[in-house]
């Protein structure tokens, strides 16, 4: 059994560009333990790609009604990752979102990020192995998970995915489910170890 995890990250927004925003946040700490939360927008983030709506199937009247204010989310951010290095597979995209979750704070992001996959081919090279060889099983890896289950897009399923990822890096068997992410781990009462919500 994995005893520590990276912490991964993925963010969801309402489109692309320097005007964008993040709508969704999820990541995961050292116990493998997902979060999720939906972000409540501010007033001035007015920016909405239609597309970027069709893809994370989010409205801005559903983030207005169940999203969680900045300060919820960068404390709960905080709680897991102030100070540390997450792992995100699109780190340039999601430092920006993080950014602007910040910048409407009036500071700056308290973690770094850096490429999931750099650190997923580190795990999974094999001795005397060249680096390409292990990005190619990577990749590998990565489509036989995507056949078994949809859910791309959704901040939370795209961090299971990365678990997912580092665990059959470590040689363990993992199981889809179907939309939802890996099958989550346990917690000592029997729970999944997955939360969402302010």
């Amino acid at each position: 059994m994995i005893e520590w995890y990276p912490c991964f990250i993925d963010i969801e927004a309402s489109g692309f560009g320097p005007e964008s925003w993040p709508v969704s946040v999820a990541w995961c700490d050292h116990n493998g333990e997902i979060r999720k939360l939906l972000v409540r927008p501010l007033p001035e983030w007015t920016y909405w790609d239609a597309e970027a709506e069709r893809i994370h199937g989010l409205d801005r009247t559903r983030l207005q009604a169940e999203g969680c204010a900045l300060s919820e989310v960068a404390a709960q951010l905080e709680a897991d990752l102030k100070g540390m290095l997450a792992f995100s597979d699109a780190p340039d995209f999601d430092a920006s979102w993080l950014a602007a979750l910040y910048r409407g704070l009036g500071r700056p992001t308290p973690f770094n990020l850096d490429n999931a996959d750099d650190l997923l081919v580190g795990a999974m090279l094999r001795p005397g192995e060249l680096l390409w060889q292990a990005q190619a099983r990577l990749d590998r890896v990565k489509a036989e998970l995507r056949t078994t289950a949809s859910g791309h897009h959704d901040a939370g399923y795209d961090v299971g995915f990365l678990v997912a990822l580092w665990r059959r890096a470590l040689g363990e068997t993992v199981k889809m489910n179907h939309g939802l992410g890996p099958v989550p781990q346990l917690t000592a009462t029997g729970s999944f170890k997955r939360s969402e919500g302010c």
